[in-house]
């Protein structure tokens, strides 16, 4: 890193610097893959053999940061260079560090105001709101293979203009969720589909602990909203949740009070309610959302009892394992 100057239907299921960050510091640093994920590996490799586009299925909590590094690994192995592509803060931060904590490769980042231009390391991790700038993209050294993060996005016109840049490159999407809430079909960007480990079987073999749900007996009335396009507003559901707010944290400190919690509110105002009631039952609660990151690193650091409340920042592809209550 470096600031400048300086549903899936239709699918058949240069001589090196040392100090080049590339460079695969320590073998025994390199996390070994599971069974499914080094057949993820393999299913993905033999896929660019035979098409451009595939996709990746692996449930949330699988390793699906772990099988792309291990991938781009192995493009950099054969001399090639990887683009990653992200879309917000948190996941190419993530992707950055499992890159580097499960292969040893560190990587460059394309993001705002720090600059892969002219790097050393054969593995970019860019966001893609950055790299819809034209000047931004042709800096970057030539992808041969693009990893789509969160590929359930790359039907956007922001995901499509960045791809269109480099059309000889091999592209990878990575997801938990191939079907999209607006049933826009991903075989339009992608091929084929690689590999896929169904939820239920990650359970079976006890790679994700059996999820339990409990409803609460709170009735909330929605009777005075009206969903738009089949779906409420979120400032329709904040309103509707506002009376029973005491009443949800008081029960969520009844059933969860010892462990670690994920709060998601619709809103930010909502959200900032919801911590003082979290905390006026005893418990020790923070806050987060897009524009104020500031109490997630001591809400990590944190234990049981503790819980963060988020205003939808902490969603897809954060990873967080201590949580064990949503």
């Amino acid at each position: 890193m470096r600031e400048r100057g300086a549903g899936l239907m239709g699918f058949r299921s240069e001589n090196r610097r040392t100090e080049c960050a590339s460079h695969i510091e320590d073998e025994e640093k390199v996390m070994e893959l599971r069974g499914y994920q080094n057949a993820a590996r393999l299913a993905v490799t033999r896929e660019w053999e035979r098409v451009q586009r595939t996709l990746l299925v692996l449930p949330t909590g699988t390793g699906k940061t772990i099988v792309f590094s291990a991938l781009a690994r192995d493009v950099v192995a054969r001399g090639g260079r990887v683009l990653i592509l992200a879309h917000r803060e948190e996941l190419i931060r993530q992707a950055a560090d499992k890159l580097r904590r499960a292969t040893g490769l560190a990587c460059a980042i394309e993001k705002a105001d720090e600059y892969a231009e002219g790097c050393l390391e054969r593995v970019v991790v860019g966001s893609v709101q950055t790299l819809l700038s034209p000047e931004r993209r042709r800096a970057l050294p030539e992808p041969t293979h693009i990893i789509v993060d969160e590929a359930h996005h790359a039907l956007s016109d922001s995901y499509q203009a960045v791809l269109r840049e480099w059309p000889g490159a091999r592209v990878l999407g990575v997801t938990a969720t191939p079907d999209r809430g607006d049933m826009r079909e991903l075989g339009s960007v992608f091929e084929s589909l690689a590999f896929e480990y169904p939820l239920p079987q990650a359970i079976a073999d006890g790679f994700l602990c059996p999820i339990r749900a409990l409803t609460l007996p709170v009735a909330i009335d929605l009777s005075g909203q009206k969903p738009a396009g089949g779906d409420w507003s979120r400032e329709q559901v904040a309103s509707a949740l506002e009376p029973y707010l005491p009443e949800l944290t008081r029960l969520y400190a009844e059933h969860a009070r010892d462990r670690k919690g994920l709060v998601f509110v619709p809103l930010c105002a909502t959200g900032r309610k919801v911590v003082e009631a979290f905390r006026a039952h005893g418990l020790r609660a923070y806050f987060c959302d897009g524009q104020d990151r500031s109490e997630i690193a001591a809400w990590e650091a944190d234990g049981p009892g503790s819980v963060m409340v988020n205003a939808m920042l902490l969603t897809e592809g954060y990873d967080h394992p201590p949580i064990d209550a949503i």
